[in-house]
């Protein structure tokens, strides 16, 4: 439980750093994530919001190390602290195509954050941990279709880039839905967002091809 001490609440640091250096710690060994997990269960907020970012850091270099505590993270998903949220579903989307029957089992969450979470962040993770889910296989792409198609203009533009990663993944495994993804994508060519309109094109260009 000592490594729990060095975390930023414990030691009053304000910033991100002394957890990203228990991240090291946990990627040189990765035993060490066990004791992390155990804080994932702390009353305390503040720690678990450390433990969880933690998690995070380390998903983002050996998402494998992370796998086995999927389902510690997932109680996460609905905890009223925005931070603990967004590191929860962001370590999820980081190891998404390693646990796909984990991801399966919380579609309907993780459509519930993108529908109604009040954080941008939030609902921006959860599109990638379901786009990075429809990555696995035609199953999985067909398992979140329905859900990309939901999300594609719920907030307008804002999570259309993700969205659009998630039907280029769906091209690949299901290219039957070419015609409906082109029909989709077309009013996006001229989204105010630089980014989203050059994505859309690159759609676009890929439904005429195949």
């Amino acid at each position: 439980m000592d490594i729990l001490n060095q975390l930023s609440s414990q030691k009053g640091d304000k910033t991100e750093i002394s957890n990203r250096l228990v991240s090291e710690k946990c990627i040189v060994n990765e035993k060490i994530l066990a004791e992390i997990a155990i804080g994932l269960e702390e009353n305390d907020k503040k720690l678990q919001s450390d433990c969880i970012e933690v998690f995070t850091f380390v998903a983002e270099v050996k998402p494998e190390f992370v796998v086995p505590y999927a389902e510690n993270i997932l109680p996460l998903l609905y905890s009223k602290e925005t931070k603990t949220r967004w590191e929860a579903v962001h370590t999820l989307s980081l190891m998404a195509e390693k646990i796909s029957d984990t991801v399966f089992s919380v579609l309907p969450v993780l459509q519930s954050l993108v529908e109604k979470d009040r954080s941008t962040i939030v609902r921006d993770y959860a599109m990638d941990t379901i786009a990075n889910y429809a990555k696995v296989s035609a199953e999985t792409s067909t398992n979140s279709y329905e859900i990309l198609k939901f999300a594609l203009d719920l907030w307008g533009e804002k999570h259309a880039k993700q969205v659009f990663k998630g039907f280029n993944y769906v091209l690949d495994n299901c290219p039957d839905c070419k015609a409906e993804i082109h029909l989709l994508v077309l009013p996006y060519l001229s989204a105010n967002k630089k980014v989203v309109a050059a994505e859309a094109k690159k759609i676009i260009k890929r439904t005429e091809k195949i």
